[in-house]
């Protein structure tokens, strides 16, 4: 059967006649058959205004059809709930990085540390950057048009919508430092964050100190939670009882890092932290220019520690100390976990990789005076 220019839909974008191989419409047929749950294949046709000549070859891995036509029979049949996995029409040798934007905050290292390993394996690596006031949608669309090996996405949390497109083009995707449970069928790597704040707290409570502040992350994100989390912990073992006073509350970037280290330091002097944790090491950045504003010595009067262990952490004056997170290990396994499950091996579908403590300058015991 043969379907003239002058009946195809305006999806398709080559000039000649379009042959429509029907054994693919009817297995697609069949299948739908078997579960009346799923919807028909004309109905997506109907919904996206295609034919179902157009809807066949999206499904199938046809060329033919344009990038924005693919696209809305994708959304269609998400929307409908038609879950028959697509075939991709030509698979990228690349590993998408999809982040919010590249900072000196663990997004460099991670970048420098999956180009490397990349280059070792003969593959490509493109990053989609989606911007801080909310992912663009478009953005997105574009990851899934140029059809990578597979994605790693550099922000904790990821639509169900946007897992659920991976999926329908069988694209594998991991997630780093997931939100809540994750379920079995998605994959993540993430580090465990909660002994990373109990180490950094109890490395200035050894030290002395008993008026250790904290500035967090923000407070959706599970990670600084995590930290937080140990930093209480670290605490309650210690028998410190948490002056409400000593908590800010940041959210890993420069500004807000910066008020809430003014926050804390502009307490009166017997009351201030003689010590401060501060959950990513931008926002240690920022404390070290607060305290310096206001003439506070480091580490004599104030003691700072900070995590991830990047650039300039230790070029810092004092040497920051700091948790460090194994970038180049988060990024291996995740590399790994895409191309074993497109060899169809099995794969742990999430893995926790250890954090450790880099002691540098910026800690020291406390005044005698404020030792208490």
């Amino acid at each position: 059967m043969k379907e003239t220019a002058a009946h195809r839909d305006n999806g398709v974008d080559d000039n000649s006649t379009a042959v429509i191989d029907d054994s693919a419409d009817n297995s697609v047929s069949a299948d739908a058959d078997t579960d009346a749950k799923r919807p028909q294949l004309g109905e997506v046709a109907r919904r996206a205004g295609v034919s179902t000549a157009t809807v066949s070859r999206v499904i199938n891995g046809r060329e033919g059809v344009s990038a924005a036509t693919r696209r809305k029979v994708e959304e269609t049949m998400t929307i409908l709930g038609y879950n028959k996995p697509l075939v991709s029409t030509k698979t990228t040798q690349t590993i998408e990085l999809v982040l919010t934007e590249v900072m000196p905050n663990g997004t460099t290292a991670m970048i420098a540390a999956a180009s490397s390993y990349a280059q070792q394996l003969g593959i490509g690596i493109t990053i989609t950057q989606t911007g801080r006031g909310g992912r663009n949608a478009e953005n997105f669309h574009e990851v899934l048009d140029r059809n990578p090996l597979g994605v790693i996405v550099l922000f904790s949390s990821v639509t169900q919508r946007e897992q659920e497109q991976l999926r329908s083009r069988s694209i594998p995707f991991v997630i780093i430092d997931p939100v809540g449970d994750v379920p079995a069928y998605t994959l993540g790597v993430g580090i465990d964050n909660w002994t990373g704040g109990l180490v950094a707290t109890e490395h200035l409570i050894k030290l002395g100190h008993r008026r250790i502040g904290i500035i967090t992350g923000p407070e959706d994100s599970e990670s600084s939670q995590a930290r937080y989390s140990g930093y209480m912990s670290a605490l309650r073992r210690a028998k410190i009882e948490l002056d409400p006073r000593l908590v800010a509350h940041g959210n890993y970037l420069p500004e807000l890092g910066y008020q809430a280290a003014c926050t804390l330091l502009d307490l009166p002097e017997d009351e201030r932290p003689t010590a401060i944790f501060a959950c990513n090491d931008l926002t240690a950045v920022n404390v070290y220019s607060a305290a310096r504003e206001r003439g506070i010595r480091l580490p004599e009067e104030l003691s700072i520690v900070g995590f991830d262990n990047v650039y300039p952490s230790q070029y810092l004056f004092p040497a920051l100390t700091t948790i460090n997170q194994p970038f180049d290990l988060i990024t291996r396994k995740a590399i790994d976990m895409i191309l074993d499950t497109r060899a169809g091996k099995a794969v742990d579908h999430y893995s926790i990789l250890p954090t450790n403590l880099v002691v540098r300058t910026s800690t020291a015991e406390p005044h005698k005076a404020d030792a208490r």
